[in-house]
This record gives C-alpha cells, sequence and structure tokens, in this order.
C-alpha cells in the first residue's frame, strides 16, 4: 500500500478513537429567558443519588469554584446559604419547589439559585481498565417564579486517547470533577 493510505487509515482511528472519548453534555437553556437579568446568584446543597455518599459533598465545592471562576456572576457565601436554607426548614437532599425557589431568593436577594445532582461518582471499568467518572446534572431556577431556565447533565471520566495509547493511569476523581462542571458550565457562560 502507498504511505499516503497509511495516513489516511491512521488519521481515521484516531479520530474514531478520539470521537469515542469525548465527553458527554446534555443541556436546555429556556428560550424565552434573557439571563442578562441575572446578577447575583446561590448554590444550594446538592443532591447525592450515587453509591458514594459524599459525592455531593465533594462536587458541590468543585461547583462553586468553577462558577467563581467564570466573573459572570455574583456569589452568595455558602454559609449565609445554608443559613437561609436552615430558616426555611429546607433539607439538604430534598428537591426544592418552585414556591421555596422564590423564598430563598426573597431570602438571600438573589436573581437565580443553581442546583445539582451527582447521579455517578467513583470508579468505573472502561476497557479493562479502571478510571474516575462522574454523572452529575446542575439546573439554574430563576427566583421570581422559580422556573427552571438552565439545565445540564454531564457524564466524565479519566480515560482518554492519549492515556489509553502510551498506557497511563485515569485522571483523578477531582480533575474529572472540575472538567465536568467546566463542560456544563460553558453551555451556560
Amino acid at each position: 500500500m502507498e504511505p499516503r493510505v497509511w495516513k489516511r487509515i491512521a488519521l481515521a482511528f484516531g479520530l474514531a478513537a478520539l470521537a469515542g472519548c469525548a465527553p458527554q453534555t446534555v443541556h436546555f437553556v429556556h428560550p424565552d429567558v434573557d439571563l442578562g437579568f441575572v446578577r447575583r446568584c446561590a448554590v444550594v446543597p446538592f443532591q447525592n443519588l450515587s453509591s458514594d455518599r459524599f459525592a455531593a459533598a465533594r462536587l458541590q465545592p468543585v461547583f462553586l469554584a468553577e462558577l467563581l471562576q467564570t466573573e459572570a456572576l455574583a456569589v452568595v457565601d455558602p454559609g449565609a446559604t445554608l443559613v437561609a436554607y436552615g430558616r426555611l426548614g429546607l433539607g439538604p437532599d430534598t428537591p426544592l419547589t418552585p414556591e421555596q425557589v422564590v423564598a430563598l431568593g426573597e431570602a438571600l436577594e438573589v436573581q437565580a439559585i443553581f442546583t445539582g445532582a451527582v447521579e455517578d461518582y467513583g470508579q468505573r471499568r472502561s476497557g479493562g481498565d479502571q478510571t474516575n467518572a462522574i454523572t452529575a446534572s446542575f439546573s439554574m431556577l430563576e427566583t421570581e417564579t422559580g422556573t427552571m431556565v438552565w439545565n445540564a447533565q454531564v457524564s466524565r471520566d479519566g480515560s482518554s486517547f492519549w492515556r489509553k495509547l502510551f498506557g497511563g493511569d485515569s485522571a483523578s476523581q477531582y480533575d474529572v470533577s472540575r472538567r465536568a462542571v467546566r463542560d456544563a458550565l460553558e453551555s451556560l457562560f
């Protein structure tokens, strides 16, 4: 075979491998809402639907740090959010009703509230290797009516084409989580 044919075959395999490693993010932005009115927000405790009982507590600070890094919104201090959450009698693993979102928005003087749910967190098998992985969903609720205006579900793992090709360990759980949060927030900002 000609060298040109081998190059095309190698390129095709490389692109196929990269496509298989692409992160999976599905998102929704409410078509009738102008997000320009949101200047200040809060991040409430995340729900944990995974088998790792500390997954939500580990992911929420990562989300908060990445949200702050965007510099798109002023974010209420997490302690103040927890105090308001407690005053309203809200539990950490309870989904918020629209009425509770409105009440929390008034208490914190915010235009939006971010929520999250960790669906899968920890190690999983990828091929013959163990890799760190996460699946989570994040939402932004506007506080005037409690309507969801943004939602993203993301699934990432620590494997990559280059790690498989050259032999390497999975990316750390923190790095996988951080990349997942960034993917989700990129669909908003």
